[in-house]
């Protein structure tokens, strides 16, 4: 093999190996754009929920950012991480015990 082929197919190797990592960088910066999108429909669902139970606000727009992340999720798959069940023991003051699962949450 000459010096020129070694070379060629060094320089092969080398933009496979490029495409490669391009390819799975711009996979992963899909992948955390998804998880922002369902993280902010997350967070504006329950500004919705709340708005509708507490301010009474009308349900068709908790519905339709429902059906939204319900889209979001088929699509990307949704974080729905274990912390958001125990909001209690995090938003308990000092002093002040975690609300139980039949307590309502402290206004």
């Amino acid at each position: 093999m000459s010096f020129k082929d070694k070379v060629k197919t060094s320089a092969d190797l080398l933009a496979r190996t490029s495409m490669e990592t391009g390819a799975k960088t711009q996979a992963k910066i899909e992948s955390l754009q998804a998880k922002r999108r369902g993280d902010s429909l997350l967070h504006d669902l329950g500004a919705a929920v709340y708005i509708e139970h507490r301010l009474g606000g009308r349900p068709e727009g908790t519905r339709a950012l429902m059906a939204v992340l319900d889209d979001h999720a088929a699509e990307h798959g949704l974080d729905t991480s274990p912390d958001v069940a125990n909001w209690g023991a995090a938003s308990a003051g000092p002093g002040q015990p975690a609300p139980t699962s039949a307590e309502e949450p402290p206004r």
